[in-house]
């Protein structure tokens, strides 16, 4: 679950922000409070939390300061303003420091689910595009790239984006506004092998990324990579990997 601070100088009211059902429904969890910006700041300091909620009028450091703070530390957190219908304009400083949302007071449980969905999207995006970084990085290696050479780096990441809606050569040629027999040569130029080729082994490689963290059989990696048939599979998997999927598997 995503783990969230609320930052509320009202402990009633902070109370009651951590009892609303909503958080749970949509896979949060209040992990910590705090009632002032300064607290606040303490705690994110040493733990990881991935939403912020704040209040803005509170003693000793307020909302608009806490996300300045939040900012200049480069902390990576979500954080989401709790306003007065009065303090509206006053909030909107907030969205300039960073803020991604706002809650209106009272609280209503309308208004708190439709954010927490906008939140949850955003979150989602954000592992994606985490996952994909740390991927890239292993294909960079495994096909020896230059990070300087943008064609290729451009080209991996394409394919690593769309991985498994199993992005066509013809596809990839348009979205680089290249005609098929150009794309082919560049390829041929900048990996010293045919796109067939390059495709074949960012799949096995994001083969052996799904049998390490997910628990799925061979056929349903097939199926998802794009190949004709889970034997089809086995045996490219075991040409890049030297190894069948189910050995490759118990080995790890």
């Amino acid at each position: 679950m995503y783990k969230v601070l609320i930052v509320e100088d009202d402990e009633n009211m902070c109370f009651l922000y951590s009892k609303m059902k909503e958080w749970k429904d949509y896979g949060f969890r209040i992990a910590g409070t705090a009632f002032n910006g300064r607290e606040a700041m303490e705690k994110l300091k040493n733990f990881q939390y991935d939403v912020v909620a704040t209040d803005i009028r509170m003693p000793d450091m307020d909302g608009i300061t806490l996300l300045k703070e939040i900012r200049e530390h480069k902390i990576p957190v979500l954080t989401v303003l709790i306003s007065s219908y009065d303090e509206f304009e006053y909030a909107r400083q907030g969205i300039l420091y960073g803020a991604c949302d706002f809650l209106v007071k009272p609280i209503r449980r309308k208004n708190l689910a439709e954010m927490l969905q906008r939140l949850k999207d955003l979150l989602e995006i954000q592992s994606k595009e985490e996952i994909n970084s740390d991927f890239m990085k292993v294909v960079c290696e495994k096909l020896e790239l230059d990070k300087k050479d943008d064609f290729s780096v451009r080209v991996c990441r394409i394919c690593v984006e769309n991985l498994e809606e199993n992005i066509t050569m013809e596809q990839l040629s348009e979205q680089m506004n290249l005609s098929k027999d150009y794309f082919g040569k560049m390829v041929k130029q900048h990996f010293g092998m045919p796109f067939k080729e390059v495709m074949n082994i960012i799949k096995i490689e994001y083969a052996k990324k799904m049998i390490q963290e997910e628990n799925l059989k061979t056929y349903e990696i097939s199926q998802l990579l794009g190949y004709s048939s889970p034997d089809y599979f086995t045996k490219i998997f075991k040409q890049y990997a030297g190894i069948t999927p189910s050995q490759f598997k118990k080995e790890k």
